[in-house]
């Protein structure tokens, strides 16, 4: 097991206090699976990804990603994409790249919030985005600017392996040689009904024998599925968001770990510790191995499809 792939008792942000009294500023600390080099983990893929930023139907800059693992957008000067606007938080939102190139939003608990896709977004939360998708600060018309994701289009999975459309004549010709497959088969069963002899001599281990030859050969047909890009690129999709959808699921749980004193801020055990205290942080340990284990082959099973559409591809 990678190091970056283990699950750690700690969140994505932090607070601390800002320079001006009373106020605090949030800070991304990046997971170990967001801490990378895009260069060295991603190749040529490291800038794949863009971001348009239009305001008023005019297009200001396309800002490309890459260059870090993860890009904060909020009204500071030191952040990557500035937006002086009452509306934008100092760190408002990060825009994070994980190790298979996919582009994540993350609401770093501003005070306006963030809309995706004209959608308001729960904040401390990861969303995996596609090329086109649209973010804006606050809700609808509140700001005048839109980031629009930009990158390569792939092709739907459904046009890839579309086949032209069966003209009128030929659907009702089939059609009917349906309807007349289901009448003989219906004469069939009947016939055979009529003149089915009880007294015959039936031998039951044959028809076990039957049931587990088919059995067989089902499982058999599941073992030689055949691979096509649309599927792999399907399964790609659900895999993608089934390892962010564990993500935010463990984070929920450090989250409310935190707030009932179970672990400190750092994930560190809370001190003093209690009895209570340490039966609930064993079951936070028993949630983080079971999280890690389904994690793990999610992984897994991202990298075999991976694998399997890149020798696709080569064909």
């Amino acid at each position: 097991m990678h190091k970056w792939s283990q699950l750690e008792l700690a969140l994505p942000t932090a607070s601390r206090r800002g320079s001006e009294e009373g106020r605090g500023l949030a800070d991304y600390v990046p997971p170990p699976w967001a801490s990378f080099d895009p260069q060295e983990v991603l190749g040529k893929d490291a800038h794949a990804l863009s971001v348009d930023v239009i305001s008023r139907g005019t297009l200001l800059e396309n800002v490309e990603l890459g260059r870090s693992a993860h890009c904060v957008l909020g009204s500071m000067d030191e952040c990557q994409l500035v937006y002086k606007n009452p509306l934008v938080s100092r760190r408002h939102l990060v825009l994070q790249l994980n190790r298979y190139g996919r582009l994540l939003l993350y609401d770093l608990g501003s005070t306006h919030g963030t809309t995706l896709n004209h959608v308001r977004i729960e904040p401390c939360r990861y969303y995996l985005l596609k090329v086109g998708d649209q973010i804006r600060i606050g809700e609808r018309g509140s700001t005048s600017r839109t980031y629009v994701v930009c990158g390569p289009e792939e092709a739907p999975a459904a046009q890839e392996d579309a086949t032209p459309a069966p003209k009128p004549k030929k659907i009702a010709k089939s059609w009917a040689a349906k309807d007349e497959q289901e009448i003989m088969s219906k004469v069939k069963n009947a016939t055979a009904a009529d003149y089915y002899d009880t007294n015959l001599y039936f031998d039951e281990w044959d028809d076990y024998f039957d049931r587990d030859q088919v059995k067989q050969e089902s499982e058999s047909k599941r073992k030689r599925k055949t691979h096509t890009a649309a599927s792999l690129k399907a399964d790609l999709s659900r895999l993608y968001q089934e390892e962010v959808d564990l993500l935010n699921r463990w984070y929920t749980i450090v989250k409310q770990a935190e707030d009932e004193g179970i672990i400190g801020a750092s994930g560190d055990p809370a001190k003093p510790v209690s009895l209570v205290k340490n039966i609930q942080r064993k079951g936070l340990d028993g949630d983080r191995a079971k999280l890690q284990e389904q994690i793990d082959a999610v992984r897994a099973d991202i990298d075999r499809s991976r694998k399997l559409l890149k020798l696709t591809r080569a064909e």
